[in-house]
């Protein structure tokens, strides 16, 4: 038999929940949070009924929201502009695991559906742990050049 590891072994599920409630979850080695890490996705089937269909979503990583951010938020001089459509279109397309929509796709999308898409998106905003007020207050503090869509 080896020696004992000094990495704390991974908890059970049941173990997990405990530790939460009681605020004493054990510290993990680099390797057991790289491991654990993709766990933290959620993926659900969402009914649209504005299409009925339903359709396959997935959280999105942080890089993926990042990335999102990033294409939505430009800067110009002094001047800052806020792409939400485009975050939008992005965030479906990145989003929905099925369906596949191609970019051309979600555009159409955008453009043709209301309640649908924006069902879409706030399921996505939800599993995604996308704080809605913080994003109603970014929109408020940059109010002066908000593009609504570029299709």
């Amino acid at each position: 038999m080896g020696a004992p590891s000094d990495t704390p072994s991974m908890p059970t599920p049941g173990e997990t929940a405990k530790a939460v409630q009681k605020g004493e979850l054990p510290a993990g080695s680099v390797e057991q949070i790289l491991e654990a890490a993709p766990k933290d996705i959620v993926h659900k089937v969402l009914d649209v009924p504005e299409w009925g269909y339903s359709i396959k979503i997935k959280s999105a990583t942080a890089a993926e929201s990042a990335a999102v951010k990033q294409r939505g938020i430009g800067f110009k001089g002094e001047e800052t502009t806020v792409a939400w459509a485009e975050m939008e279109i992005m965030q479906f397309q990145l989003g929905v695991e099925g369906p596949k929509f191609s970019e051309e796709n979600v555009r159409q999308l955008h453009l043709s559906s209301g309640p649908g898409f924006a069902r879409v998106i706030d399921a996505l905003d939800e599993i995604s742990k996308i704080d809605k007020e913080k994003l109603r207050k970014a929109r408020e503090e940059f109010p002066g050049d908000q593009q609504q869509s570029e299709a």
